[in-house]
């Protein structure tokens, strides 16, 4: 088997310190030896209805000599949305328009989204073409300064949102918009789906993955140690295919920052087999 736990391959998102801001984050993670990214843009760090430092955080990451794998977008916690559903909808897009643009100033190139919410904005079969134009429009955005918009599979919520959960199924809906994917590992299981046959239904448009691991019931984001996946043998087949960059570690650091801290170590701990 040639999986190791190699730091060098793995990415980690800033989520898991979201209760820490973003600059404390980023020191606690350079401590630790992690110098690549995917930075939280959703509700904290660089959402943009935060009004981050994004100057701030450019020479932060210069100076811990670290790299910006990719951003999350904003895909929740919309406080007071406009009523009517077009404004709505425009002000999402030019939210996560915005996060595009921080990317781009951070020197990332992968922008990882959420087509839909199934709490607070889900769509049905019949207004595809809603969301159709809306990520179009987000991936043409992107493609003007070499940001790659990855949709990602999500967990079911309702029947109205089936139809955008698996990367299969999106594929069917986004393959002519200019998109790419992100498989999300852990909403595999959780939606019905085969790991194998999502990464062979993405191809070559799969261009980042989140990593972590559960027992098929809850969206847990444990380490990939500690679930039904077998991560390793994913791993393998997952470079098999041809992917060269690294895979981000999405694990759920805990309700406070003391869990948060105790996360990390426990993830220090992995690479240290």
């Amino acid at each position: 088997m040639k999986f190791i736990y190699d730091k060098r391959e793995y990415a980690v998102t800033t989520w898991t310190l979201e209760h820490m801001p973003l600059r404390e984050a980023l020191d606690t993670f350079d401590r630790h030896g992690f110098k690549n990214i995917e930075i939280w843009a959703d509700t904290v760090h660089l959402d943009p209805r935060c009004e981050p430092d994004i100057r701030g955080t450019k020479r932060q990451l210069l100076g811990l000599g670290m790299q910006v794998h990719s951003l999350h977008a904003p895909f929740r916690n919309y406080k007071n949305p406009p009523g009517e559903e077009k404004a709505f909808r425009r002000f999402r897009t030019d939210t996560i328009k915005k996060t595009m643009d921080y990317a781009y100033e951070l020197g990332s190139r992968i922008l990882v989204m959420h087509a839909v919410d199934r709490k607070e904005y889900n769509y049905s079969e019949d207004q595809i073409p809603l969301v159709q134009d809306y990520v179009g429009e987000i991936a043409r955005y992107g493609a003007k300064n070499g940001i790659e918009l990855a949709i990602e599979d999500i967990p079911p919520g309702t029947e109205d949102d089936e139809i955008y959960t698996s990367l299969e199924n999106q594929r069917r809906l986004f393959a002519d918009l200019g998109v790419r994917y992100c498989l999300d590992i852990g909403h595999v299981p959780l939606l019905g789906a085969d790991l194998f046959r999502e990464v062979e239904a993405a191809g070559s448009d799969l261009i980042t993955f989140h990593i972590h691991n559960n027992y098929g019931v809850s969206d847990d984001h444990n380490l990939p140690d500690d679930g039904a996946i077998d991560w390793p043998k994913l791993h393998d087949y997952i470079r098999d295919t041809g992917f060269k960059g690294e895979f981000v570690l999405e694990i759920y650091g805990g309700a406070d920052r003391e869990k948060e801290l105790d996360t990390l170590m426990r993830m220090d701990r992995l690479f240290q087999t």
